[in-house]
């Protein structure tokens, strides 16, 4: 049940010649079931629609199922559109979609047919010919609740999306962790039908979040619980001092390592040289923070040294990380409070880092249009929208060299105590997700310790984005 990967809006094509005029509402017919609420669950619920138009006149009609959740600190709302084109005398056979997530607690739906001018234009209340509504409650299973009741938090910007704003995504992979690993065992202890159970799976596994074998399934996404979170941010944080404390060194030699790239003719001696993809080093804050912290030091200690790609080949309204997926139960706190993201296009890529998490606007129903599907076009809300550098990563990897001069040593040491933790509440292995929600409570910890003790300054808002000058 997700999205536009199966939701077709438009059923038939609207390009009928000049527009449609509205007649009266009488001469559109809707023969439309009566939804019974108490047969209502988790999944995808159609209903047939017979649409005749009786006028003579070409006539426009929406069908729009709306249905709202309304339990927890997520609230999924899913609403579809079907648009429909008639001429003179003709009828079409339709459906109504109800798209019901898997969510506990109170769920109310709404469906509503329009007589419109043109589908492309706002629906207005007064063009409602027909409307239903009505209401249903999931109960929290017994066996469920012991999941439920803590909270849960997921990678930045990632609880927003269809694909783990709702109860069901978000637990699952405390179940699987925890060894409900068959079909059925998990749509019992969830109370759903297997038949949601196995559609939900085979989605994920199509975006990498699962696998499957044979009858069993298996997560690849890093469930963290509240006793294990909070012990290893302990270790985070005495992390973070150690770290904090090796830059702060290093960092007193900082502008003479600038001195030297310029004598070499590595750098431009104008700080404000805007072209140049070494002159975001003139600025400590971001260049310590997105390009030593995360770009240098966080590939290294969350994917091996390879290019920590968060984010890559989808955008912040998407938000698909598979490969670096975590959720973690309990305190809030327990994580880090950073965005970064690292996306490659086919000239170059780009680099997003901000020292808060921030807010962003996505065009209104793209979740469920064919016509936008992933990479859509969005923006910052203005009061986190970013200051922009030019960078070049070979021009500046001098500089990250220094400034990860013994540091090395730290990251070993962390890595092989967050393992040892890890295999003691039981991970089968630690996932890149795990490494990637440590990282960013270690950085956010460093972060604040270096502003602190007056070794960089916050500059501006603490959003950044940096365009590279070549694929690196």
């Amino acid at each position: 049940m997700r999205g536009f990967k199966f939701v077709i809006l438009v059923t038939l094509a609207l390009a009928l010649g000049p527009g449609a005029v509205l007649v009266n509402a009488q001469d559109i017919k809707f023969d439309v079931p009566t939804i019974d609420a108490s047969k209502l669950g988790w999944g995808r619920r159609t209903f047939p629609i017979k649409i005749t138009n009786k006028g003579e006149y070409l006539k426009y009609v929406s069908v729009v199922t709306d249905v709202k959740c309304r339990r927890g600190n997520y609230a999924p709302e899913r609403k579809v559109t079907r648009n429909y084109a008639l001429y003179p005398g003709d009828s079409v056979n339709g459906e109504a979609l109800l798209l019901i997530p898997g969510h506990y607690g109170d769920i109310s739906f709404e469906l509503k047919l329009y007589d419109v001018i043109d589908t492309l234009d706002q629906l207005l209340e007064s063009q409602v010919i027909q409307k239903q509504a009505g209401s249903f409650t999931v109960p929290v299973p017994e066996a469920i609740a012991t999941y439920i009741n803590k909270e849960i938090t997921l990678p930045p910007l990632v609880g927003r999306h269809i694909d783990f704003d709702n109860d069901f995504s978000q637990l699952l992979p405390f179940l699987i962790s925890d060894g409900k690993t068959a079909l059925k065992q998990i749509a019992d202890i969830a109370g759903c039908d297997t038949s949601f159970v196995s559609e939900e799976l085979g989605y994920m596994i199509s975006e990498g979040y699962y696998r499957k074998d044979g009858t069993l399934y298996f997560s690849s996404i890093a469930a963290i619980k509240e006793d294990e979170a909070t012990e290893e941010k302990g270790l985070a944080l005495k992390v973070a001092e150690s770290i904090a404390a090796k830059l702060k060194e290093n960092y007193q030699t900082y502008w003479k390592v600038i001195d030297s790239l310029v004598k070499a003719s590595a750098l431009d001696a104008d700080s404000n040289s805007f072209m140049d993809g070494g002159t975001i080093l003139y600025r400590p804050y971001p260049a310590i923070p997105a390009l030593s912290l995360w770009y240098d030091m966080g590939s290294s200690f969350v994917s091996s040294g390879t290019p920590l790609l968060l984010f890559d080949g989808t955008d912040f309204c998407n938000a698909c990380t598979p490969l670096y997926m975590y959720v973690v139960a309990g305190n809030k706190d327990n994580n880090g409070r950073q965005l970064y993201a690292f996306m490659r296009n086919y000239r170059s890529y780009q680099i997003y880092y901000g020292d808060t998490i921030p807010k962003v606007i996505c065009p209104e129903g793209f979740m469920f249009s064919p016509e936008q599907g992933t990479n859509v076009v969005w923006e910052y809300e203005q009061p986190y929208y970013p200051e922009g550098f030019m960078v070049d990563t070979g021009q500046v990897r001098p500089m990250l060299n220094h400034l990860r001069r013994g540091m090395d040593p730290i990251l070993q040491d962390a890595f092989e105590k967050l393992n040892a933790l890890s295999q003691k509440y039981g991970q089968a292995s630690m996932l890149l997700g795990q490494r990637y929600w440590f990282w960013n409570i270690v950085t956010t910890r460093v972060v604040a310790i270096l502003t602190e003790n007056g070794t960089i300054s916050r500059r501006g808002n603490g959003q950044f984005r940096m365009d590279g000058m070549s694929i690196k």
